[in-house]
């Protein structure tokens, strides 16, 4: 069995994986692999196979530890993951211990840094990170982020002169907390919690819009999935490690310091992507129409096309 998958979701950023792969120390050639989800046009494909076989003078090989696999793009990087988890139920890909999920500029420190950015100084140790997973099989989830886990809120305004939702400072009245997410959903998984789920709500893993909201629901959802299991969530940059939002509220007041944000849901997104999750009705209602208009276009504009195809090594050299 595979050690660890490194699962990338890529739109035209690859370089911002290749440039950083240093940030991933402790990389088994025999036991771990690279698997590039590309999401890009078709007028980049060539550029983005180059970028990736850069990796080849890093000692990765390809169709054996690295892999390039093209698929449409219906939901930003989210759906990068879906696919991948796909590809392992489907048996396209081997299961592994652990998969790595990440966006492409997620470890780039020079380029777009923001929440969803590795912190300052981190070295992904995967020796060290599988050790302590094996040590403990009731860690689901192991991440850095910089701002710490993100717990899920819901979003009591429907003033359209108010109309808000990401992050949050303070609670709201009338909001409730739901569950945990992180940043980008950058994180490390154990599959097999994710491929029980799927195996109950297989329609999930191929139907998306392409849009920002749909992929911001996914980004809730994923998290929802594990949190729901009840599993331990481990953040390797500050080493803590909770199951519930109750447990963050005593570790933070143990130590008088936030190791966790808000997150409050957009309620028109929810509506159309989300009921599962949180139900709202339609309102503001010029938000509702304003994005119902969207919705209908994009329900015509985005391919339907859910194969995925993996590019081989000699399609690069034969100038594709």
């Amino acid at each position: 069995m595979d050690r660890f998958h490194i699962v990338v979701a890529n739109f035209k950023k690859l370089d911002c994986f290749v440039e950083n792969f240093h940030h991933i120390k402790g990389f088994d050639s025999q036991r771990d692999r690279v698997y590039i989800f590309d999401a890009t046009p078709e007028s980049n494909v060539k550029e983005q196979l180059a970028i990736a076989d850069l990796l080849s003078s890093r000692g990765l090989r390809w169709g054996y530890n690295l892999f390039f696999v093209r698929r449409r793009d219906w939901g930003k990087n989210l759906e990068s993951h879906l696919d991948y988890l796909r590809c392992l139920r489907d048996g396209l890909i081997e299961i592994p211990k652990y998969c790595f999920l990440m966006q492409d500029h997620y470890l780039d420190l020079k380029n777009s840094v923001k929440e969803d950015t590795i912190p300052e100084g981190i070295i992904f140790d995967l020796d060290d990170i599988f050790n302590r997973l094996e040590e403990d099989e009731t860690i689901g989830c192991a991440f850095y982020a910089r701002y710490g886990v993100r717990i899920v809120v819901s979003n009591p305004i429907i003033d359209v002169n108010k109309e808000f939702f990401g992050d949050g400072e303070d609670l709201l009245p009338g909001a409730v907390r739901r569950s945990f997410l992180v940043d980008g959903s950058n994180f490390i998984v154990r599959p097999e919690l994710y491929l029980k789920w799927f195996a109950q709500h297989p329609n999930y893993l191929t139907k998306g819009d392409g849009s920002y909201g749909f992929s911001i629901v996914w980004e809730d959802r994923i998290g929802r999935i594990l949190y729901d299991q009840g599993i331990i969530w481990l953040d390797l940059r500050r080493n803590l490690k909770y199951k519930t939002i109750e447990d963050v509220d005593a570790i933070e007041n143990q130590l008088g310091q936030k190791i966790s944000k808000l997150w409050y849901d957009h309620r028109i997104w929810y509506f159309f992507y989300g009921r599962d999750l949180y139900r709202y009705w339609p309102l503001p209602l010029s938000s509702f129409f304003r994005h119902l208009r969207m919705y209908i276009k994009l329900s015509t504009k985005y391919s339907k096309d859910i194969s995925i195809n993996f590019l081989q090594p000699q399609e690069l050299k034969n100038g594709r």
